[in-house]
């Protein structure tokens, strides 16, 4: 189902707007429906990064939410430094004592 909507573009924007439009040889509807499908998709990754930084979803949540390979999520959150396993210095000290037979 395909819903129509209305937007109020500055004069900028739609100057930019146009030149996609020449760019992708594409008119306008399909050149918005591409950029907000790419905007939308962009945020996705973004808010997952952001909740998976604070450990409030899972690395394969994250990854479902954004529609996008295991695989592929994680090399997002490498490349953005999260530590999504939430596994410190602190619990790998704490390992090696019990592997030792210390505790």
């Amino acid at each position: 189902m395909t819903t129509t909507i209305s937007v109020r573009l500055d004069k900028s924007l739609l100057k930019d707007l146009s030149a996609i439009e020449k760019n992708w040889q594409a008119d306008r509807s399909e050149a918005i429906r591409r950029l907000l499908a790419k905007a939308v998709s962009s945020w996705k990754v973004q808010n997952a990064l952001e909740r998976l930084r604070e450990h409030k979803i899972s690395i394969g949540k994250a990854a479902k939410e954004c529609e996008i390979s295991l695989w592929e999520m994680l090399d997002i959150a490498r490349g953005s430094n999260i530590d999504w396993t939430g596994y410190s210095k602190e619990d790998l000290e704490m390992d090696i004592e019990i592997l030792e037979g210390k505790t």
